[in-house]
């Protein structure tokens, strides 16, 4: 009994013994003294091993609710300027499992957090790479194999809350309203509210040039808010469901209502899959796409390819930022198409557009090359084929803000078809191929030459309806070639406009026509030049003959009234036979001759087969 009672002493001595110094140690650590002290000799490793000013005002630790808190943290770069500032920061930690190598962190907090991150130019060092060099890891020492490896503590996090931080990036500031992350296991939810604005300080590019949408890099304002769950379970695979997106900017007028995806990321390889994209009229859907990324170490490029996109356009819905001139057109658009790419090029495969009622179909394959270099940037389009049936045409030119310039001979084509292709190269636009209409067909050729403001072309026909095209009974079908040039310089058509008025476009026209008829008389070899100053065009018509050359002005005022078109007294001019016209008459002699010599041998060739007939 006495040995038991001395045990039991024993123990409960040792019992106050151990509570007498966890309580101790508890009040040392809970009181600000020790507190402060801990704190400085924290921010001075900190300084020695940064090498620059760092500064906390206060932690809180409380011991028995295993809680955290750190505020004013202040942190220079080493040219002396505000690196990162935090306002408060804290945790709250289970360490019940630590003899297991396991820390949970119930909830962390970050609040009032300001980071200014720069980098001026590619070959500069960024103010922050000393941050990164110090906590760098060091190559392990080779140790001896026979001793087990310590295990890695593993820390749970249930909750990450974020408020207020702000983060600057040379010219792009991101700050981050609201953050909230729940989950464990490898699997989260986050929400989130945040704003990216950048500003390079200088004019934007549409300054002046009011053709040009608001998009530019360098002056972004974007308020995003997205909801997403995050799976990283997988050791080798993250998974990503972006199940709500709502992103507005306010600067180039981008609006993206919704937005939702599955994502998975392998192997340096993003896989989408689902992908819902909704603006305020247009929705857009892509089956999937797959995403790889570049390493400069192992030598891999940028690249993507997706399925089908679907959905309908609304043309307006992207005006502010890439066109203004689309800021009206509300006719929706069926579209589907693949795209595939990588750094220097983009490829659009299978592509069709049109309306729902088929009034409209187009279906075309294109290119965007050269994206890296702004001189080279080449858009090259081929339309397989096009067709839009009568009335089509003019609802999408009302959808311009624009002038009507000969609609009504627009609408005497008829259902159009087309076949060609178009290409842009830095300040010009070119346009080729095959229209056909309901009154004839016509080959072009022309583009928009941005730098002087013209349109420069040619276009020919074998048999177009020139006279019903343009309300001119008395004019039959022709065949004839034309070289046109077309003034759209503003500032030049103003000053006319303003001198003489009128609604008629700026240029000429040569034209040769081959064959043609006229109130019943056979025409050939026609040649017709048009000069218009926008407010009268005049003109002259020359029928040349071997021996004389047959001649006439007209002018007219108004496209839409070439009926009341002004003709003047034709005027006949002889002349000699040039050297050209006889040349061609001595050819024209030697074919006919040789014409008519093929056709006595193909007689005397018939008559021993009738004589043959006969004997039989």
């Amino acid at each position: 009994m006495k040995s038991l009672r001395l045990v039991v002493k024993l123990l409960v001595a040792f019992l106050l013994l151990v509570l007498i110094l966890v309580g101790t140690g508890v009040v040392l650590v809970n009181s600000k003294a020790f507190q402060q002290r801990v704190l400085r000799q924290a921010t001075q490793m900190l300084r020695d091993r940064l090498q620059t000013q760092v500064s906390i005002d206060s932690v809180d630790i409380r011991f028995m609710a295993q809680q955290l808190r750190l505020y004013g943290l202040h942190v220079s770069d080493q040219q002396q300027r505000p690196l990162l500032t935090v306002r408060q920061a804290g945790a709250d930690v289970d360490i019940s499992e630590l003899l297991s190598n396991k820390i949970t962190i119930k909830d962390v907090e970050l609040s009032g957090a300001r980071a200014l991150l720069l980098k001026p130019a590619k070959d500069s060092v960024a103010n922050f790479q000393f941050l990164l060099d110090a906590f760098k890891k060091q190559p392990k020492a080779k140790t001896d194999t026979t001793v087990a490896p310590r295990k890695r503590i593993q820390f749970d996090i249930h909750s990450v809350r974020l408020s207020d931080i702000q983060a600057t990036y040379n010219q792009m500031s991101l700050h981050l309203n609201q953050s909230f992350i729940k989950g464990r296991n490898g699997k989260f939810q986050v929400q989130t509210r945040m704003q990216l604005a950048t500003d390079n300080h200088k004019p934007r590019k549409n300054t002046g040039k009011p053709k040009r949408g608001f998009f530019d890099v360098g002056h972004l304002d974007v308020a995003c808010d997205f909801k997403a769950t995050i799976d990283a379970t997988d050791q080798d695979t993250l998974r990503l469901a972006l199940t709500q997106l709502h992103a507005v900017d306010s600067i180039t007028g981008i609006h993206i209502r919704n937005m939702q995806a599955q994502a998975r990321f392998v192997d340096r390889r993003l896989l989408l899959s689902d992908v819902e994209v909704q603006q305020k009229h247009t929705q857009l859907h892509i089956a999937n796409a797959a995403m790889q990324l570049p390493s400069k170490r192992d030598s891999i490029p940028f690249s993507f390819h997706s399925g089908p996109i679907t959905g309908t356009v609304y043309l307006q819905d992207i005006s502010r930022a890439f066109a203004p001139v689309l800021s009206k057109f509300s006719l929706p658009l069926r579209l589907s198409c693949t795209m595939s790419g990588n750094q220097d090029k983009l490829s659009f495969r299978h592509v069709k557009v049109g309306t729902a009622d088929k009034n409209l179909a187009i279906s075309a394959t294109g290119d965007i090359t050269n994206l890296k270099s702004k001189e080279r940037l080449t858009v090259l389009f081929r339309v397989n084929k096009m067709t839009a049936k009568n009335g089509i045409p003019e609802r999408i030119i009302s959808q311009f803000p624009v002038k009507r310039l000969m609609m009504a001979q627009l609408h005497n084509l008829g259902d159009i078809s087309y076949v060609g292709s178009f290409r842009v190269i830095r300040k010009e636009e070119r346009f080729w191929g095959t229209l056909g209409t309901a009154v004839g067909s016509l080959k072009f050729l022309f583009w928009l030459d941005e730098r002087n403001k013209y349109v420069i072309g040619h276009a020919s026909t074998r048999k177009l309806h020139f006279g019903h095209v343009m309300g001119m009974k008395d004019i039959g079908p022709l065949s004839a070639n034309a070289d046109f040039k077309i003034d759209f310089s503003k500032p030049r058509t103003l000053v006319m406009r303003r001198k003489l008025g009128g609604k008629l476009p700026i240029g000429a026209v040569n034209a040769t026509i081959d064959d043609c008829s006229y109130k019943g008389v056979h025409v050939r070899n026609v040649a017709v030049t048009v000069n218009s100053n926008g407010a009268e065009a005049t003109g002259d018509v020359i029928q040349r003959g071997n021996w004389r050359d047959i001649s006439c002005s007209f002018s007219f005022t108004d496209t839409n009234q070439m009926h009341k078109l002004k003709v003047s007294r034709g005027r006949m001019k002889f002349h000699k036979m040039t050297d050209e016209a006889k040349q061609a008459k001595r050819e024209r002699k030697e074919a006919r001759k040789a014409e008519r010599q093929a056709k006595r041998e193909a007689k005397k060739a018939e008559k021993p087969n009738k004589k043959s007939f006969l004997f039989f």
